[in-house]
């Protein structure tokens, strides 16, 4: 059996948006090659993305970032003989293109099974099923072992009895039917390291140092180092993915992944995309401890940032700066206490300014999330967040319109406040809102976020021009040459981003 794994091209706004690796189809291919003997299954990813994402093309006032036309997915499909095709779906904003792929796959091999997977359409399995005829199966929430026992299935075309395939949505000629979840892997150390000879890691290596803007060096490659969050987030679909349960990947596997990027793709930073990084301190020293007695170059930033109510450690910080991290980010989200409330963030903003502080004095670059325009928050709330970000001592701002997100709590609030113009809008992202509030229109919350972003550069060079600023936030971060080279680059970054933003207006 030959087997496709498809990552789509998408449809964006603007061209300065970038997808990194596929984690998690090289995850499921790489696990499917393990379990299958090469005589019974031959696994590939055709990454439409990647094939043409340097080449991207207007379509009306949206760009298209990948291979697209029908003709080439058909000529690149035929060179693969597909007699199972999966379709990736992770992201609400490019699910239409996901459809078309698999719409597009139907039409040419009409008896041969289409399957999606990932986090949206795992969020709307059923709906997508009943809408979309050339979906045949939706492989729901983790899916290496459901996608592994559905191929079984396939394989031995006798007595094949869906109904038993944990996590699995599929049809008979009574209708969809949605099986019972599948519980979630208890040892992910079953799974094999992903490979990343599945894909053209030359592409994202180069497009990683464009979507990571702030790395200190290059080449970089994303990686997991475990999967889920056990915390509650109202805007977050993370829980309904891994159902609110955080498992980690042994040590011992993470250091082999991080070795084999180095000496087989030259990696010298990396990545990590996990949701809750520092969950088990013990682990983040294990971590730390490795790499600073191992001598070994390497830098690391935590994408997703750090929980500040984890990193209440001094000695933490200090042994994470000393193995190569060198960016500290929190996801503060708000700094009003009803906003807190409602989004279920656990956050102690004295703890946060104290925490920004220590990190300064220690070197690190220093950066938190903003998130305004909550369904019921209203100007004075969202200003007492802007007000914390600029009275902070953080180096970089990032503020962002919240969005309702299919499969969030959010999402229903949205719905039960009348606020869901329609069920998601294609090529959305996080920098901009698209729905009013129950106080304000989406117009206002991007007006508002685009003054409090393109006034934090000028914001920060008069902090900066401090003597005290200066010496205790700046100095820091300066106190050597790999620093300052580091310091200078960023700033030279920001300027011109500043100029650019400028020019626009």
């Amino acid at each position: 059996m030959n087997i496709v794994l498809i990552h789509p091209y998408i449809v964006v706004r603007t061209l300065d948006i970038y997808l990194s690796e596929p984690l998690g189809l090289l995850c499921l291919a790489t696990y499917i090659r393990q379990v299958f003997s090469e005589e019974d299954v031959n696994v590939s990813i055709l990454d439409l993305y990647a094939l043409g994402a340097s080449s991207p093309t207007a379509k009306g006032d949206m760009y298209i970032k990948g291979v697209s036309c029908e003709a080439d997915i058909y000529r690149l499909l035929e060179a693969l003989k597909p007699d199972l095709i999966g379709v990736t779906c992770c992201f609400t904003g490019y699910f239409e293109e996901a459809l078309d792929i698999a719409r597009i796959a139907k039409k040419y091999y009409p008896s041969t099974p289409v399957v999606m997977g990932g986090a949206h359409a795992t969020l709307e399995a059923t709906n997508i099923m009943i809408n979309n005829s050339f979906v045949d199966y939706i492989v729901c929430n983790e899916g290496e072992l459901t996608f592994e026992e559905l191929i079984k299935s396939l394989i031995t075309k006798n007595n094949i009895d869906f109904a038993s395939i944990h996590g699995l949505c599929w049809r008979d000629i009574s209708g969809v039917i949605l099986n019972e979840s599948r519980k979630l892997i208890e040892n992910l150390d079953i799974l094999p390291i992903p490979d990343r000879r599945f894909i053209d890691m030359e592409h994202y290596k180069k497009s990683n140092s464009v979507l990571f803007n702030f790395h200190k060096t290059a080449p970089l490659a994303t990686l997991m180092t475990s999967r889920g969050c056990p915390y509650e987030c109202v805007f977050c679909c993370t829980k309904n993915m891994w159902k609110r349960k955080w498992r980690p990947i042994s040590l011992v596997k993470v250091f082999q992944e991080i070795e084999l990027l180095s000496n087989e793709y030259g990696i010298k930073e990396i990545c990590i995309l996990d949701d809750q990084f520092i969950m088990k301190k013990d682990r983040i020293y294990s971590f730390c401890d490795y790499f600073i007695r191992s001598k070994k170059k390497f830098v690391f930033s935590n994408i997703a940032g750090i929980s500040a109510w984890l990193a209440d450690d001094d000695n933490l910080l200090l042994k994470m700066r000393k193995a190569g991290f060198y960016k500290l980010t929190i996801p503060v989200e708000s700094a009003n206490k009803e906003t807190l409330d409602f989004i279920k963030k656990p956050i102690n903003l004295q703890k946060i300014s104290m925490l920004i502080k220590k990190a300064n004095k220690l070197g690190y670059w220093t950066g938190a999330f903003f998130i305004v325009g909550f369904p019921y928050e209203n100007r004075k709330q969202i200003m007492e967040t802007i007000d914390f970000a600029y009275n902070s001592e953080i180096d970089f701002a990032h503020f962002f319109v919240a969005q309702p997100y299919i499969g969030t709590e959010m999402y229903s609030v949205y719905e039960k406040e009348g606020l869901l113009k329609e069920p998601f809008n294609s090529g959305t992202y996080i920098f901009r809102g698209w729905h009013d509030t129950l106080s304000m229109k989406a117009d206002e919350l991007n007006d508002i976020v685009e003054n409090a972003s393109s006034k934090w550069l000028l914001h920060k060079l008069f902090y900066f021009f401090r003597p005290n600023n200066w010496l205790n936030n700046l100095l820091p971060k300066i106190s050597s040459i790999d620093r300052f080279s580091y310091s200078v680059r960023i700033f030279l970054m920001l300027l011109r981003r500043g100029i650019v933003a400028r020019r626009k207006k």
